[in-house]
């Protein structure tokens, strides 16, 4: 096992990476679009935002090793993401979401990281555990990937000194995480993975993730996300 903080050429941090948008109708969650109005998909959107930067803030007052870091987009919103005050905020550059990937991971791993854990707002249920994994893997010199339900994935770690992998993808589609795996292969690399987790694209797939987060405690995080996601659920 490579320890990453006795390398010269890494720091030994991991850049936990949110690929994120600002919740303007119309432009977020536009699949939703067909059963709710662009007004409440941007709201739910806006619920996941929120619930995605609780969970990783809170994941790095316990892992030390993790800075947070927001790419934005669209650009001109800088000033709406100024009271995220725990993240270094990075607007996104233009270009498909594999560039915009791929000048993300470049800048961090230019900056002598340890490699990059990419995280989106789709998938809320993805746990503390999942990342402290990811985490580990990359410690290891390994890719991690945690694939989506459709056919995508949800997390997406990369060690320094790696391929990026995003070169080649038919984004927004059923093949993207097996197309990853095949760029890993040609590569002579192996992803590591955990079993695949529900994101959130469709309306039937909001009502799967409400009926399952009805089943947790009122205390619980994810339990408010569903009660508050139920009461939008039923907006036209």
């Amino acid at each position: 096992m490579t320890d990453p903080t006795t390398d010269p050429h890494s720091s030994g941090r991991v850049a936990l990476v949110l690929m994120a948008k600002w919740p303007t109708a119309g432009r977020v969650k536009t699949r939703l679009v067909a059963d709710l109005s662009s007004q409440t998909a941007a709201e739910i959107y806006r619920l996941l935002l929120h619930h995605a930067r609780y969970t990783y803030e809170t994941l790095s007052v316990e892992f030390a090793c993790l800075d947070l870091i927001l790419f934005f987009d669209p650009p001109e919103t800088a000033d709406a993401w100024s009271d995220w005050n725990q993240w270094r905020r990075i607007p996104q550059t233009a270009g498909d979401f594999g560039q915009r990937l791929e000048d993300a991971f470049q800048r961090l791993t230019a900056e002598r990281y340890a490699g990059c854990i990419f995280v989106g707002t789709d998938a809320p249920e993805l746990s503390r555990n999942d990342v402290a994994w990811a985490v580990q893997e990359i410690y290891q010199s390994c890719y991690a990937m945690i694939p989506a339900m459709d056919g995508g994935y949800v997390l997406l770690g990369i060690p320094a000194g790696k391929v990026s992998l995003f070169q080649g993808i038919a984004w927004g589609t059923s093949r993207v995480a097996r197309q990853t795996r095949i760029a890993a292969l040609r590569h002579g690399m192996v992803i590591s993975e955990l079993p695949a987790l529900h994101d959130i694209d469709r309306y039937d797939d909001l009502i799967a993730l409400i009926h399952r987060l009805n089943l947790l405690a009122d205390t619980n995080a994810l339990g408010t996300l569903g009660r508050r996601l139920a009461e939008l659920a039923t907006r036209k």
